[in-house]
């Protein structure tokens, strides 16, 4: 199940996102300012125009992400993240249709988002689901490609 986030999932939250990024050689909080509008949820997104998703089954949370406004037209996907376990199974594919439908539902005209070389599974999942690569959507520091989406 798909779900907005609540306050009570920013532990989890955090914990998933530190871990997934450790599998990449990277340090939650080093390189990427938005690691730690993540402990604000949901109002660090919410406020700005945005909106941040968790998938769960039962009490275990199995992914994230959210969106967030960086442009005129332009919300970033920001923090897709799936626990180990829960790749492969379509979670991916959950969280990115509630963020599109969100952002038709205000009007952007693009997804845009960043990422590393390393993620090579994403890159498969981004590109497989109408992202191209645009390095001009490059905005975090340990980010290596970004992308874009027209909705």
């Amino acid at each position: 199940m798909v779900r907005e986030v609540v306050a009570g999932d920013v532990p989890a939250v955090v914990a998933l996102v530190t871990r997934v990024l450790a599998e990449f050689g990277l340090v939650f909080g080093v390189g990427a300012a938005t690691d730690d509008q993540l402990h604000a949820l949901p109002g660090s997104y919410r406020e700005a125009g945005g909106r941040f998703w968790v998938a769960v089954e039962g009490d275990q949370l199995l992914g994230t992400c959210g969106v967030f406004p960086v442009a005129d037209g332009d919300l970033e996907l920001r923090k897709m993240y799936l626990d180990g376990a829960a790749r492969g199974r379509g979670v991916g594919k959950l969280l990115l249709d509630e963020a599109v439908s969100f952002a038709r539902s205000v009007g952007a005209r693009r997804l845009v988002l960043d990422t590393v070389d390393e993620m090579k599974q994403a890159i498969r999942f981004y590109e497989a689901n109408g992202f191209a690569r645009d390095d001009a959507q490059l905005r975090g520091s340990r980010c290596t490609r970004g992308y874009v989406r027209r909705l």
